[in-house]
């Protein structure tokens, strides 16, 4: 018998992300597109076949579970939550905090840095950004140290000035300036881990062993409402 698939997806922000092992090797894709829903399996049967497999001989399903856009995060999760349900393939999810923080407690850079923790940073929307911090000593699984914030600009700038963490990772290709945002003197990651990478989303579901598909928003759901924020005019 085949050995069975395993498949990452993340559709938390402006790219598809898709990822395949097929238990020695990574195949990945990923493409910038608004509606991902139109290139979801496409992009996925194209992978498991250059694996030699199908959807059917998907064993387990890696699915990111933000933060990021609230439907955005949904499809990747409710095509695990599929897989999971008519094929038993199982489920493990990760948060994207807990990708990245892998992704640069794994490199070099970051072990020449000597730091025994770090800290993710995320991009929400216009002005709000999202952290999260980590004990991640070198060679080690990072934990987390504290639950995510969600803040805008002028906070999170305070918090990260205040914390000062001895390394910080960012998703910088979602937000090419949000490394601007640090302290001066503080150690940011290199460019090859300051993105999600598809096969980090495998990589840390697996890691992290959960199965939960609940989308991690953090935005406070009345915000908008509270503070008086509107909506642009619809155009005529």
């Amino acid at each position: 018998m085949a050995e069975k698939l395993t498949l990452g997806l993340c559709t938390s922000g402006s790219r598809l992300k898709v990822s395949v092992l097929d238990g020695k090797r990574f195949r990945c894709a990923q493409k910038k597109v608004f509606n991902q829903e139109t290139e979801l399996f496409a992009t996925v049967n194209r992978l498991l076949a250059e694996a030699g497999g199908s959807l059917r001989g998907v064993g387990t399903v890696c699915a990111a579970r933000g933060p990021g856009r609230f439907t955005g995060i949904r499809i990747a999760l409710t095509l695990a939550g599929t897989l999971g349900a008519l094929s038993g393939a199982e489920v493990r999810t990760a948060t994207l905090f807990e990708v990245l923080a892998l992704q640069a407690s794994g490199c070099a850079h970051y072990r020449r840095s000597g730091a025994g923790g770090l800290a993710v940073l995320l991009h929400a929307f216009k002005d709000e950004y999202f952290c999260q911090f980590f004990s991640a000593p070198a060679g080690g699984r990072p934990r987390a140290d504290g639950g995510p914030v969600w803040l805008r600009e002028a906070e999170m700038r305070a918090l990260l000035a205040f914390r000062r963490p001895p390394y910080v990772v960012a998703d910088a290709e979602e937000a090419p300036g949000i490394y601007s945002l640090l302290p001066e003197g503080a150690a940011r990651a290199p460019a090859s881990v300051s993105r999600v990478l598809p096969d980090h989303v495998i990589k840390a579901a697996l890691a992290g062993r959960s199965g939960a598909l609940k989308p991690l928003y953090l935005k406070q759901a009345k915000y908008e409402l509270e503070n008086n924020v509107r909506p642009p005019a619809a155009r005529r």
